[in-house]
This record gives C-alpha cells, structure tokens and sequence, in this order.
C-alpha cells in the first residue's frame, strides 16, 4: 500500500480540514481558504471537497497540499 492509498484510507476530509483551522458546520460546509469567502461555499464530505464559488475540488492530499502550497508527497507527509 503506497503512502497516498494509506492516508486517503485513514484520514477524512473534513477531520484534515478541522484540524488545520477550518470551521466546518454540521452540514460539512465551510468558508473556503482558496478564495474570498463571506458564506460557506465549500463542501466536505469523507473523500472529496468541493467549492461552489471557485470550483476548488480534490481529496484530502489535495486539499492540505493547496493549503500550505506544498507538493503532493509533502502534503501527503504532513497527513
């Protein structure tokens, strides 16, 4: 099992996204970091995210890795 396979299989979305800062409510939405954004516009759910303002889109490696502008490995690393 490769290390991307590991991490998508252990860690969910909306835990990585709560874990870095983001404050996701009850119905997996949150304000997205990737754009100004006064109302929640992103969606969270256990194996993808989705923003309906900017189309920001991925699993949990993408997300960490554009959160912190690092590469997919590092992003992966830092799960």
């Amino acid at each position: 099992m490769t290390l991307f396979e590991l991490v998508k299989q252990n860690i969910c979305v909306p835990d990585a996204a709560e874990h870095y800062g983001l404050q996701v409510n009850r119905n997996g939405m949150c304000s997205c970091p990737f754009h100004e954004d006064r109302h929640p516009s992103m969606k969270l759910n256990e194996r993808y995210f989705y923003c309906f303002g900017c189309g920001a889109t991925g699993d949990v490696i993408d997300l960490v890795a554009r959160l912190f502008d690092l590469s997919s490995y590092e992003a992966a690393q830092k799960l």
